[in-house]
């Protein structure tokens, strides 16, 4: 028999809910922004736990900032469950973080050690402002 992981169809909660309680998954492939961020994405990775399914933390595509977010996590899962992390940042010309972005050192990705997600990105890079909250 082969394994079957559920990659793209897996867009929510829900739906690896949904195939956890159906037992049609062996593991999955899971990307921050389709599920809907960081928080959903721990949320998933506690159901796998539970269950004992072993996933990965990737991202389709993006800079330092979304390869920052999927190498944290991917840091919290338990080594035998942990299928991978992938990031673009080897495809990717330039990076958000001039200083030290999240790069790849022997074969495996190196986490950033700054605070939040590790990555300060260059002042003005992205803009002005859409919104700003806070003081």
């Amino acid at each position: 028999t082969h394994p079957v992981y559920l990659d793209e169809s897996t867009e929510d909660q829900n739906a690896v809910l949904r195939a956890i309680s159906m037992g049609i998954a062996d593991g999955f492939g899971f990307k921050v922004t389709r599920l809907g961020g960081l928080t959903r994405m721990t949320t998933v990775r506690d159901l796998c736990a539970i269950r004992s399914l072993p996933h990965s933390c990737d991202d389709a595509w993006g800079g330092d900032i979304i390869a920052a977010a999927c190498v944290h996590l991917a840091a919290t899962v338990e080594p035998r469950r942990m299928e991978g992390a992938w990031i673009a940042q080897e495809y990717i010309e330039g990076h958000f973080d001039q200083e030290r972005p999240v790069v790849i050192k022997q074969g495996h990705i190196v986490v950033p050690q700054r605070p939040g997600l590790g990555v300060k990105p260059e002042p003005g890079m992205f803009g002005k402002p859409v919104a700003i909250y806070g003081p």
